[in-house]
């Protein structure tokens, strides 16, 4: 088969090019960008595992190592070992489970916040309105960025990664958004080294971090709150609708979420594997290895494809069934190694909050199927637009 990340059915919904794959060529190459496709968990896991083979430097996305736009490796995601350690362990105490533990109380806060005057109203966007705002908000209190910005730094960071049909690399748009927001982010921290009083959450941190010494610039800070912000507040909200989705094409298991709310941990890391936000990421071979008895040779870009991997038959019985019944050993809901989401703890708890709160609220709810839009992208995948009408309880 002829695979093409950029093609019209892999922009919007790829699950059956990647079914196709996993039977036919789980390790597949692309010889129009030089690059390997890995379509199954093995693959992926093996990939995420081999630091020593498969590298970050030139850069984590779709459009970085298949058509050259430039990574400026300023944030920990994109370096490798060991400076990809150092600079991660700045930020690690604050994403441990333990601080992810402390924080509920603040993202239940925002959570009712949020969701209050969308349940008098009785319909609304439940990705707009309700996940994507709340997730922008407790994102923005996490880095340090002020609440009253976090509405319009969500809206530009969907324009950045807005595509459009037969687009294939950044346009203009996209740029100018993303240049926006760290414009902003330029701004905001020059404003909090003269006066450190304004700072707060991991801005606050990073102004005093040393990493080996040295500190950070505001270049590089700006990076690391750019990253919070686009994990924090661009893929807990999509998890969050195909939750809803789902469970409104699943009666008997919406029925066991409206009875028993605590059960929302399970409706949103099943639909997180089932319909993973984050559709892919990548990596460079560093070094000549063999994966899937395919010889992958130094420096071909290698797309790792968590959609598919999530959705293998080998490693989830009945893969393509939403489950949130279903348990499992081993997953790639939040990826493997040492490149493994930082905020993991914290997103669980983000999106189990976000369900809890809805469908501890209401009696059920009712999708305007004929409204209900998935997002365009080769990167970041999911329900745009969502609205429902609920009844209360």
């Amino acid at each position: 088969m002829n695979y093409d990340p950029y093609s019209d059915e892999a922009m919007y919904d790829p699950q059956g090019l990647y079914a196709q794959l996993r039977r036919h060529d789980p390790v597949h190459f692309m010889p129009a960008y030089n690059a390997w496709a890995l379509a199954s968990f093995d693959a992926v896991w093996q990939a995420c595992s081999d630091t020593a083979s498969f590298s970050v430097r030139r850069g984590q996305t779709p459009n970085q190592v298949l058509l050259g736009e430039p990574a400026a490796n300023l944030t920990f995601p994109e370096l490798d070992p060991p400076e990809h350690r150092l600079r991660r362990r700045v930020l690690a105490p604050h994403f441990t489970r333990e601080a992810a533990a402390a924080d509920i109380e603040t993202i239940r806060a925002v959570t009712r916040d949020v969701l209050a005057p969308l349940l008098e109203r009785g319909s609304f966007d439940a990705f707009d309105e309700y996940a994507s705002a709340v997730s922008a908000r407790f994102a923005a209190m996490k880095a340090g960025v002020p609440v009253a910005e976090a509405d319009r730094i969500r809206r530009q960071l969907h324009t950045a990664i807005e595509r459009v049909p037969g687009q294939r690399s950044s346009s203009d748009q996209n740029q100018q958004a993303m240049g926006a927001v760290f414009g902003y982010l330029h701004e905001l921290i020059q404003s909090c080294r003269r006066d450190r009083s304004l700072a707060s959450g991991m801005l606050a941190h990073l102004l005093d971090a040393r990493v080996d010494g040295t500190p950070l610039d505001d270049t590089q800070i700006a990076a690391e709150l750019h990253t919070l912000l686009v994990t924090g507040s661009e893929t807990i909200e999509l998890a969050v609708a195909a939750a809803i989705f789902q469970l409104d094409a699943h009666p008997d298991q919406q029925a066991e979420v409206l009875a028993d709310p605590t059960l929302g941990v399970w409706a949103f890391a099943e639909a997180v594997r089932h319909d993973h936000p984050t559709d892919m990421l990548c990596r460079v071979v560093s070094r000549d290895v063999v994966v899937g008895e395919k010889q992958l040779k130094c420096g071909q870009g290698v797309l790792l494809l968590w959609a598919s991997a999530n959705r293998d038959e080998r490693e989830f019985p009945a893969a393509d069934r939403f489950d949130i019944h279903r348990r499992y050993e081993r997953d790639l809901l939040f990826g493997h190694g040492q490149h493994k989401c930082i905020g993991e703890h914290t997103a669980l708890h983000m999106g189990t909050v976000i369900l809890e709160e809805l469908f501890g609220s209401i009696a059920g709810y009712e999708i305007d199927h004929d409204a209900v839009r998935r997002r365009r992208g080769e990167f970041l995948k999911g329900f745009c637009a969502m609205p429902i009408t609920i009844s209360r309880r």
